[in-house]
């Protein structure tokens, strides 16, 4: 464990890329490489219905486990409006996303290392605030922003908005190379996850499947 502060409830778990804990991120990876409708680009966005089912955690974790394997891996915060990637690394939330998609720093100086000797991680924090956050998320800019990282990283994981909460998900998801991952912390409330997937389907996004976080733990993931 790299990082659990138990008293916290806003605390968010980590997993060591390398123990058995980490093996339902590695059962993922692999889930999803055998996918025939993954696309030929390099991004997976990590979303959910509603706050609180646990995607950034999710997305975080499974950056790390997917880092032992290759060589370059990048995680950005795109949840512009409530970032939380900065708060699990302990790292300055700028410079970052909105920083290098205003052309004032660019991908590889946004880059933090987060990984280990073991996990070649880097990550984007979402950057200084933006009062119109989802003006930027189905721009040019971050398509083109998305590109350049697919071509420099190996893979890139995507922390994006609750899809309910905000279109951005849906317009991040829309660019060139991007899949997309559901994160739901419970199956019983079918509504808003069926809500979810309608709202990605408006922009022909690529959804590969569904992950089930119970009680801040990954259990199971579906298609």
């Amino acid at each position: 464990m790299l990082f659990d502060k138990r008293s916290d409830p806003e605390a968010y778990t980590i997993v060591d890329p390398t123990s058995p804990a980490s093996e339902p991120f590695r059962s993922l990876r692999l889930a999803i490489d055998l996918r025939p409708e993954v696309r030929t680009g390099k991004a997976l966005v990590f979303t959910s219905p509603e706050p609180h089912d646990g995607k950034s955690t999710i997305a975080a974790n499974f950056a790390l486990v997917a880092g032992v394997s290759l060589p370059r891996v990048l995680l950005v915060d795109c949840d512009l409006r409530q970032p939380t990637q900065h708060q699990i690394f302990r790292t300055p939330r700028a410079p970052g996303v909105v920083d290098v998609l205003s052309g004032s720093i660019d991908v590889a100086r946004a880059a933090v290392r987060i990984g280990s000797s073991t996990s070649r991680v880097d990550m984007i924090p979402a950057g200084s605030a933006l009062p119109h956050a989802g003006d930027i998320a189905s721009s040019k800019a971050m398509g083109d922003f998305l590109l350049e990282a697919q071509n420099a990283y190996d893979l890139v994981v995507v922390d994006a908005p609750p899809i309910l909460l905000a279109s951005d998900a849906a317009g991040i998801s829309a660019h060139e190379g991007v899949d997309t991952i559901l994160v739901v912390r419970r199956t019983g409330r079918r509504r808003p996850l069926m809500q979810a997937v309608r709202k990605l389907a408006l922009t022909d996004t690529n959804v590969l499947g569904l992950v089930v976080n119970r009680s801040g733990r990954l259990s199971a993931y579906a298609y």
